[in-house]
């Protein structure tokens, strides 16, 4: 039970927030943070086991395919991870949702932030963002960025 109290109080706030957009029922929070989780979860294996970074191009959003390479994405991926090694633990801190409109520099859509508080080895903390836009196929993976700071 106290293990889902962190997800029923983010039901809760997010709930009494104005609707500042108007999303389908299948994007819940918990949708956005298990697609999150799972990608992350390719990216550790990826470490060990380059072949991993295909499921994760594959689920890619189709307009980032427009914009970059296979190549390219899984590298900055790889790059961006491998300076931070082995995690110790993972746990999710937070979802934002937005819509970019028409005369935004992504195309018009629902997107959506999954940050995750990592724990490494060490002791240090990372923070990951894994941001997604939702399509008609669900939540598609858009970018990952680890980083030092919240």
């Amino acid at each position: 039970m106290f293990q889902r109290f962190p997800l029923m109080l983010c039901s809760a706030l997010v709930a009494g927030l104005p609707q500042l957009v108007l999303a389908q029922s299948q994007d819940s929070a918990d949708e956005i943070i298990a697609a999150g989780f799972s990608a992350l979860q390719t990216i550790d294996r990826a470490q060990s086991d380059p072949s991993q970074m295909e499921s994760l191009w594959t689920g890619t959003s189709a307009f980032v395919k427009t914009k970059m390479s296979k190549d390219e994405f899984i590298s900055g991926i790889r790059q961006a991870r491998a300076r931070y090694g082995a995690i110790s633990l993972r746990t999710w801190a937070g979802v934002i949702r937005i819509r970019h409109g028409a005369n935004s520099d992504l195309p018009e859509g629902l997107y959506a932030n999954a940050d995750f508080s990592t724990r490494l080895p060490s002791g240090s903390v990372i923070f990951e963002k894994v941001t997604f836009r939702f399509e008609p196929n669900g939540w598609q993976m858009i970018g990952y960025v680890p980083r030092e700071n919240q």
